[in-house]
């Protein structure tokens, strides 16, 4: 199968993650891949895949009128379903309520337009069904895999803090719904002459004057994040919402605590192997912070962890897409 990847050169970190992942291994079921945002290359493939649909918002036009079949990764639609944390003040929120109108219309069309899409959780779906009005039986879940090869137990730990002591960990990008205020909050309800340093990798000009907490600021290889979060007392990642989650999986693989929300699809990808707490209280995040100092050592949630992120495997999902392009192409498996 020859398959054509439309990639724009520049895609959200999270999005290029994942089309990096399963370009690796597609190849391995029988897929040829075109990478290109041409269309007179795109139309030369037997079928057009659009991985980096996220945000709500619909495929490209420019792979809409191929006469080639079209299969759409929609990753999530978090300002549809929570547009009040993308907007401050009447400007914003007018502008985001005319381009969420205009996303939900151009779906209305372009749905049908698309032989499959895919999503990355149960929860995502969900979502895309409420929110865009999309069929639920178009849309297919394959969950996001973590690279074992870097997110494991194995490998170097963070050392800057001195004595080799613990701490907690937040990597985001900073967007509201991420809730580093809470985290903040909670963390500064601790008690000060106990709580382990906060380390915050975040991808905004924050500063904090909190004592203990540590922001680092520089950009982060994939080896340099394992190696924080092996280093990491707890990962706390309690977001609002999230399509998928990665991170929880990435820290689990190493065997980190994850602290993270009762809801969306960080429940669903955490499972029985996290402390869940409800994202908006304060109070539920701080009693898990405490309750992860407390038990550090005898905690099975490092161990249980690793076996829950084991099941997000990138090979399994590039098998699945291998699969849905099979099918969409009316094709037999040969691998």
């Amino acid at each position: 199968m020859k398959i054509g990847v439309f990639l724009p050169p520049n895609i959200p970190e999270s999005f290029r993650v994942c089309v990096e992942n399963l370009s690796e291994r597609l190849p391995d079921f029988g897929c040829e891949l075109v990478f290109s945002d041409q269309s007179a290359e795109l139309s030369r493939t037997d079928l057009v895949w659009d991985p980096r649909a996220g945000g709500g918002h619909p495929p490209h036009d420019s792979v809409l009128h191929l006469g080639k079949p079209l299969v759409v990764t929609l990753h999530g639609v978090a300002p549809l379903a929570i547009p009040k944390l993308y907007t401050k003040g009447l400007r914003n929120r007018l502008s985001l309520f005319f381009s969420n109108t205009k996303k939900r219309k151009a779906w209305r069309h372009r749905h049908q337009d698309c032989a499959r899409i895919v999503t990355v959780s149960n929860f995502s779906r969900s979502s895309i069904v409420e929110c865009l009005g999309i069929p639920e039986d178009k849309i297919e879940v394959v969950y996001n895999g973590v690279n074992q090869s870097v997110f494991s137990r194995e490998g170097p730990c963070f050392e800057r803090l001195e004595g080799g002591r613990p701490y907690f960990l937040h990597i985001s990008n900073d967007e509201q719904r991420k809730n580093v205020d809470r985290i903040l909050s909670a963390y500064a309800q601790l008690d000060p002459n106990s709580r382990w340093p906060l380390i915050l990798k975040l991808s905004s000009r924050r500063s904090c004057t909190i004592p203990g907490v540590i922001m680092l600021k520089q950009r982060l290889s994939d080896e340099e994040i394992a190696s924080l979060y092996r280093g990491s007392g707890a990962f706390v990642f309690p977001s609002l919402y999230e399509g998928f989650g990665l991170p929880i999986v990435e820290a689990m693989a190493t065997g980190c605590p994850v602290i993270t929300s009762n809801g969306n699809a960080c429940a669903e990808v955490a499972g029985s192997a996290a402390e869940l707490v409800n994202p908006l209280s304060v109070q539920e995040l701080r009693a898990a912070m405490i309750e992860v100092m407390d038990q550090h050592g005898s905690s099975d949630l490092p161990s249980k962890g690793v076996v829950r992120a084991a099941q997000f495997n990138w090979h399994a999902a590039a098998s699945d897409y291998a699969r849905i392009f099979r099918e969409v192409l009316g094709r037999q498996s040969s691998v």
